[in-house]
């Protein structure tokens, strides 16, 4: 009897540790995120608009990003949203492939939604030393149909005020296992994240 129930226990605790790894894994796998941005950028109205937000998920299995964003703003003509990597230490970025066009007035409830498909060799969610994932704003021809690339950049844009500052990210999130911090810019509701805060700058 004293055997049956030590099984028992013994079985019982095995399957709460697997079900407490399994549960461990999908959490961090679909951790959601959230996103920021500046207003003090070009495509926004400084004295009416407010920081953009979303938040944004990485599923393991389907290996993609998805999420959604609000307030988001970009400049005419240039409304196809791209998605890259960024190492803030190392200052270098990688294109990760395309958002879509961007949704327009997203103000109250309304909100608009991406799905971005990640290549193959960060399966698994191992983006190595980039930190964040950024959204640039590029020629709206870029893409056909909101979503089908038909050029897509070689580099990430800068602003039109600061064409030069490159990338400028209108919206950015931490990438899962991550390790980086939130900083504040000090102005609006500005906030990014980077790793070495002291030696960065706003995106925006």
């Amino acid at each position: 009897m004293k055997r049956k129930m030590l099984f028992l226990l013994v079985l019982a605790a095995a399957i709460c540790c697997i079900a407490w790894a399994v549960q461990s894994h999908e959490s961090k796998a679909q951790q959601v995120q959230p996103m920021y941005g500046g207003f003090l950028i070009d495509g926004y109205d400084f004295k009416k608009d407010n920081s953009p937000k979303g938040t944004i998920v990485y599923d393991e299995a389907a290996n993609e990003f998805r999420g959604t964003y609000k307030g988001l703003k970009m400049p005419k003509g240039r409304r196809a949203i791209f998605a890259w990597l960024h190492d803030t230490v190392n200052q270098k970025t990688e294109y990760l492939g395309p958002v879509g066009w961007l949704k327009v007035d997203t103000t109250g409830k309304k909100k608009g939604s991406f799905r971005i498909k990640v290549p193959d060799k960060y399966k698994g969610g191992n983006f190595g030393s980039y930190e964040i994932i950024g959204f640039t704003a590029e020629k709206t021809s870029s893409l056909k149909n909101g979503t089908q690339v038909v050029e897509a950049p070689k580099e990430p844009s800068g602003s039109d005020i600061l064409a030069k500052l490159k990338p400028a990210f209108y919206l950015y999130a931490p990438l899962p296992g991550a390790d980086t911090e939130l900083g504040y810019c000090g102005h609006g509701l500005d906030f990014f994240f980077a790793k070495d805060l002291e030696n960065q700058l706003c995106y925006d």
